[in-house]
């Protein structure tokens, strides 16, 4: 057996023993020629150096990807950013012998190389890896939080000096009889009369945007908003404002083709919190998702995350529990 770094020959091995684990044992979405190479080798942060394979007499008999962004978001730098562990699977028949620790201390190195001084794995990762939400016809989610509680993954990372820094739920719920409570309806009037009214996003009319975000700190879902805002034709935000100014957020509103609702996050900002804004900004949230045609709606959140309570009254449920892990590198 020897490890040695992936080259593109390689994929049609990898996709092999990613797929045979995928029809007994993962949750994730099989893997196609085209949606490996768009998944991993089209990702523009993709890096050679840091994807190695175990062989077997020149077979593919492992696989592990360690992933970092070149462009850092405000307030990171090259040494508090970490290195991504995408993933690390070896074939069920060559388990036992040490080759997943071994591809993983090679993407280790990597890291290490590179100046990382830790591992993480968790939903900032450039590389986003499908699954299928348990008990739906077909009900997908495009990105992973972190590692499957309920897999051999989790126990394989306490091993290898990863611990827990917070555990993430997936949440789902089918919009297909969706209709907006009516206890929310009568809370929306309620505010009306505050002077807190609910809209779609208009940079002609709503003001303190920027100050919004900064309130929030929360500089990924002012990028997510703004790269929006700068499209041909942007989807629609809805904010919740109090005469004019934003003071809550959520989408973009979306739809996948899978059928599912995207967005990028709900916020209120602190000085508005406790008024019920952020459950009437999810409800109008699932209206907008159900008018324009999603089927379903799916999301995780730290099982500590007040939003949670939101999710559940609007009829979400648990599906699955992730962890988000974390290596300090030596």
């Amino acid at each position: 057996m020897e490890i040695v770094e992936f080259e593109d020959r390689y994929s049609d091995g990898v996709i092999e023993i990613w797929n045979k684990s995928c029809e007994n044992e993962m949750p994730y979405k099989p893997f196609t020629k085209e949606s490996f190479q768009q998944t991993f080798l089209a990702n523009p942060e993709f890096d050679y150096k840091g994807t190695f394979v175990a062989l077997e007499n020149d077979k593919v008999i492992g696989f592990a990807n360690g992933i970092f962004p070149r462009k850092l978001m405000p307030g990171e730098s090259a040494e508090n950013a970490p290195g991504y562990v995408t993933f690390v699977i070896v074939d069920q028949q060559f388990r036992g012998k040490g080759i997943g620790a071994q591809l993983l201390s090679r993407v280790e190195k990597f890291f290490m190389d590179s100046g990382k001084h830790f591992a993480a794995i968790l939903f900032f990762n450039p590389i986003s890896l499908s699954w299928y939400i348990p008990g739906t016809d077909g009900h997908d989610h495009p990105c992973s939080p972190g590692v499957d509680l309920g897999s051999e993954a989790f126990p394989f990372f306490i091993r290898h000096g990863y611990f827990l820094t917070t555990a993430e739920n997936s949440m789902h719920l089918d919009l297909t009889n969706y209709e907006i409570p009516q206890k929310t309806a009568k809370k929306i009037e309620s505010l009306k009369k505050d002077g807190i009214t609910f809209e779609y996003y208009d940079s002609k009319k709503h003001t303190g945007l920027d100050e919004f975000f900064d309130h929030l700190g929360n500089e990924y879902w002012r990028k997510d908003i703004n790269d929006n805002m700068k499209r041909e034709n942007p989807r629609p935000v809805i904010i919740a404002c109090d005469k004019g100014k934003v003071c809550g957020f959520t989408g973009p509103v979306d739809k996948e083709e899978s059928g599912r609702g995207w967005f990028a996050g709900i916020g209120v900002d602190p000085a508005y919190e406790g008024k019920g804004i952020g459950t009437v900004l999810f409800t109008l949230l699932m209206k907008n998702f159900k008018e324009i045609g999603v089927k379903f709606s799916s999301l995780y959140t730290g099982i500590e995350n007040p939003a949670r309570k939101i999710y559940l009254r609007t009829g979400f449920q648990v599906v699955k529990q992730w962890g988000i892990m974390r290596k300090e590198l030596q």
